[in-house]
């Protein structure tokens, strides 16, 4: 996942906002990569989606980047 950089500290591969109030991170599953979002002004992670393909959580992960 070219958008995605693996975060030292989880292991998972990650992405931030550039305000840094948010966050996405791509987990593997068995169907693919699962896909999760939080943001500072919420209580929970939730669930963005889950593909195989590549280019539509890039894109999931954009929509959500950009509020």
């Amino acid at each position: 996942m070219k958008g995605f950089s693996l975060n030292d500290h989880s292991g998972r591969q990650e992405r931030w906002a550039s305000d840094g109030h948010r966050w996405v991170a791509a987990e593997p599953s068995r169907n693919g990569f699962d896909l999760w979002g939080y943001q500072d002004d919420t209580a929970e992670v939730i669930h963005l989606g889950s593909s195989t393909n590549h280019e539509s959580l890039e894109k999931l992960a954009e929509q959500f980047l950009s509020g």
